[in-house]
């Protein structure tokens, strides 16, 4: 095309070329490009209506599917298990583990400090319980739990706990050997059994 307009100007440059007949070219390969790219319209349009179709079919073929599988494989699911449960024992929701840090506890062996994380210089014992009335108990195991623990061995350890080993030196460590039984009374928990816990 390039070659075309130059060969054209050059033509028009020539003294015997009228200026008339160039424009006249001009304009005669304007209109044809016009019907060109008019055409190169139309054809871009038709396949992007096209592709256009093909994508819906598509999402026609594939959401009919997954919505038709679905609810026939959870349907048979709960109509298999359900009467299972039904005829053998009543249906009980699967219980949830709930993990409570205690602070010192009173004389009494109760925990009225009670977190659902860890307090450091406060929490002495973490309480696991999987109906918020019956749980058990250890002491925690860590520099900043065992450092609290040992202010008062027999305010905030021997309350809750049987004791072995030496508490004469400073323990590296202490273990729980068995852990120790609590229910909730009134809103507080109270020791049921001592825990078993072991100075190293």
């Amino acid at each position: 095309m390039a070659n075309m307009f130059s060969n054209m100007f050059n033509k028009g440059t020539d003294q015997n070329e009228n200026p008339d007949h160039v424009t006249s070219l001009l304009e005669d390969r304007v209109r044809t490009l016009a019907k060109r790219i008019e055409e190169l319209e139309k054809r871009i349009e038709a396949l992007e209506k096209n592709a256009s179709k093909k994508e819906e079919e598509k999402e026609k073929e594939i959401t009919p599917t997954t919505i038709n599988i679905q609810p026939e494989n959870v349907a048979t699911n709960i109509q298999v298990d359900e009467p299972q449960q039904a005829s053998s024992t009543s249906y009980r929701a699967p219980s949830q583990t709930k993990t409570l840090y205690l602070a010192a506890p009173s004389v009494d062996g109760s925990f009225p400090s009670v977190s659902l994380r860890e307090q450091i210089g406060k929490s002495i014992y973490q309480l696991t319980t999987d109906d918020d009335h019956n749980g058990t108990f250890v002491i925690l195991d860590s520099n900043d739990a065992i450092a609290t623990a040992m202010i008062s061995v027999s305010q905030f350890i021997k309350p809750v706990c049987k004791v072995k080993g030496s508490t004469a030196q400073y323990p590296r460590h202490i273990f729980t050997e068995e852990e120790g039984t609590a229910a909730k009374e009134g809103g507080v928990w109270k020791v049921v059994r001592k825990a078993v816990v072991r100075f190293e």
